[in-house]
């Protein structure tokens, strides 16, 4: 009775160490920290390798007009035309606006006769400015453009023609749309981005 208890407690506590040795060899493929390490390192190393590319903020273009409103004494015979005639200087703007779609003299007349009757002839070179703003997207707030024009009239005719001069337009008495240049005859005098060459195509 006494030989075989020790017997089989022997042989009841061999097999328990290999029992246990068998998870200790597995445990580094069983444990999920040690196999996500190498993972995240080597995820971070294909990061590096990347080239990062730093695309700077876009900025808002102000819209702006080429010349201010009070500079009308640069161009002396423009600022005398239209103190004392400003159909005048009206017609030709108006004419450029509308591409030619009425003559110079039709717009003046038109100019002068709301003018004369009514006294309100530049509300309809108002009409015009806010027009002419958004063809070249400049300043467009309807409420100051008829300000402009309520309160200065004269100047704000002189910033228009400036523009429309600053834009390529030939602006002398008698030329008027149809003698324009073809390039400006075609693009109205927006301003268009630069042309790429056919090998540089993005």
């Amino acid at each position: 009775m006494n030989s075989s208890s020790p017997n089989d407690n022997k042989t009841d506590k061999t097999p328990q160490p290999t029992n246990e040795a068998q998870p200790v060899t597995g445990a580094p493929s069983s444990n999920p920290s040690a196999a996500s390490e190498p993972d995240s390192s080597k995820g971070e190393a294909g990061q590096s390798n990347q080239p990062v590319v730093m695309v700077p903020p876009q900025q808002a273009i102000i819209p702006t007009w080429s010349t201010g409103l009070f500079e009308c004494f640069d161009d002396i015979p423009t600022l005398l035309i239209t103190a004392f005639a400003p159909c005048v200087t009206f017609g030709q703007i108006a004419e450029m606006v509308d591409r030619g779609q009425n003559s110079c003299g039709l717009y003046a007349m038109l100019h002068a006769g709301i003018l004369y009757f009514t006294g309100c002839g530049c509300m309809l070179s108002a009409y015009y400015r806010i027009k002419m703003s958004q063809i070249y997207k400049l300043p467009n707030d309807p409420l100051i453009n008829i300000l402009v024009h309520l309160l200065c009239e004269p100047c704000a005719l002189c910033q228009e023609y400036r523009e429309l001069q600053a834009r390529g337009f030939n602006m002398q008495l008698g030329v008027g749309w149809r003698n324009q240049t073809p390039e400006i005859q075609q693009t109205g005098g927006v301003t268009l981005p630069p042309k790429v060459p056919g090998g540089m195509n993005r």
